[in-house]
């Protein structure tokens, strides 16, 4: 196969990526701002917000279906222009009611511009050989959109630039979602199907062998994943007292992925022999190493040795199960597959995140806060058991656990 259209591919997505998550972290980071500047009281500021977050996270359910019988490339270019729309809508806004109207707009287009880029993404790698690669360069430049966006947009914030923070992302959305368009025309994606859009499709989902296991071993992996932005941040806020140095973790965090994502994807593809269920066995067992850090090591240095055995298990994880469910899935629903994955992701995030504050509070006010981060390695253990577990009694896992993929 010629390599050069492949690597074509994996530029433009890539950049895809970085352009549109740059619009993402520059809106998330000053939206609190923009709408306190403007006057909304905390009851509505709270409100929009949830509404703008819901909205990014779950509007791509219910269009899924729709979208797995549209073009990959159409689907980014109307997510994008919607979006921008949104954006363009929240500029001129003055009230609540067209403020709520703009962020769900720009919140639906975001929400379908991150599941069609996802089916790019996986057509992309359907011409490689190692499909993790693809997914860890996305995963870079989603790091590099985060750690660049953020301080632009909050020092343009700063200097009362609200409105040139959102023309710039508008620009963004709409630069990214036509070049998207334009360049990605000849690749072959998956043209609209016969029949009509139908609810049956995510039933039709969890009975592919092997997706239901799959989603609760991905569900476990973001319950780990979650206690980084939110036990973390207590424990060093809180039981440190040193929450000025909180920050300096997080950008830690963000630089080891852009710096060592592809390194460690090369050498846990290699040593796997490409099975992404070995991976994934091996992310949890890190997991739990990072978790022991706090207990073993004092204070502040014992957070930056969780955070940097952290991040391996979570350049580990995060590309294999991208290539574990196309493994599973092959090219059919891939759009539904990734909305079932989002929810999958969201409640493992968030459930482990709330779970974890509170348990950590809990144990904190009883003098046990230390033996919280042994608890957690705990779990880490008993979710590779259950890995396994769930491996044996599939076919479908099975499967992909026997030969490389």
């Amino acid at each position: 196969m010629n390599s050069h259209p492949v690597r074509r591919s994996v530029l433009y997505i890539t950049a895809h990526y970085i352009m549109t998550y740059l619009g993402y972290y520059g809106l998330v980071s000053t939206l609190v701002v923009t709408l306190n500047k403007a006057g909304f009281r905390a009851e509505q500021i709270a409100m929009l917000v949830i509404l703008f977050t819901l909205t990014t996270k779950a509007a791509k359910i219910p269009l899924a279906p729709w979208l797995d019988r549209m073009a990959a490339t159409k689907s980014v270019l109307i997510g994008c222009v919607m979006a921008a729309a949104g954006f363009m809508l929240l500029y001129s806004a003055k009230d609540v009611y067209l403020t709520a109207c703009a962020l769900a707009l720009s919140g639906t287009g975001i929400s379908i511009n991150a599941l069609a880029s996802k089916q790019l993404a996986a057509a992309t790698s359907d011409m490689m050989e190692n499909r993790a690669k693809l997914f860890s360069i996305t995963y870079i430049g989603i790091n590099i959109a985060a750690a660049a966006a953020a301080p632009l947009a909050l020092y343009l914030a700063a200097k009362g630039q609200y409105q040139l923070v959102l023309i710039g992302i508008a620009v963004s959305y709409c630069v990214a979602g036509v070049v998207t368009f334009l360049n990605f025309g000849k690749l072959g994606m998956k043209r609209p199907g016969g029949g009509a859009p139908s609810f049956l499709a995510y039933w039709k989902l969890l009975y592919v062998p092997g997706i239901p296991p799959f989603l609760l071993i991905n569900f476990f992996c973001w319950l780990l994943y979650g206690q980084l932005f939110n036990v973390l941040a207590l424990y060093v806020s809180e039981t440190l007292a040193q929450p000025g140095k909180l920050g300096w973790l997080y950008t830690m965090n963000a630089l080891l992925v852009i710096a060592l994502q592809l390194l460690v994807t090369h050498l846990a593809h290699r040593w796997s022999g490409g099975k992404p269920l070995g991976i994934v066995r091996s992310s949890y067992a890190t997991f739990g190493l990072a978790f022991i850090m706090p207990f073993i090591l004092p204070g502040y240095i014992g957070a930056l040795a969780f955070v940097l055995v952290f991040t391996f298990a979570e350049m580990m994880f995060a590309p294999s199960m991208d290539v574990l469910l196309l493994s599973l899935i092959g090219q059919e629903s891939r759009a539904v597959a990734y909305s079932v994955l989002s929810i999958s992701t969201a409640l493992g995030e968030s459930l482990g995140g709330g779970m974890g504050v509170a348990v950590y509070r809990w144990m904190a006010d009883y003098g046990h806060a230390g033996q919280f981060w042994l608890a957690l390695a705990g779990l880490s253990l008993l979710c590779i058991v259950v890995a396994y577990v769930l491996q044996e009694s599939s076919a479908g896992l099975r499967a992909q656990a026997a030969g490389a993929v």
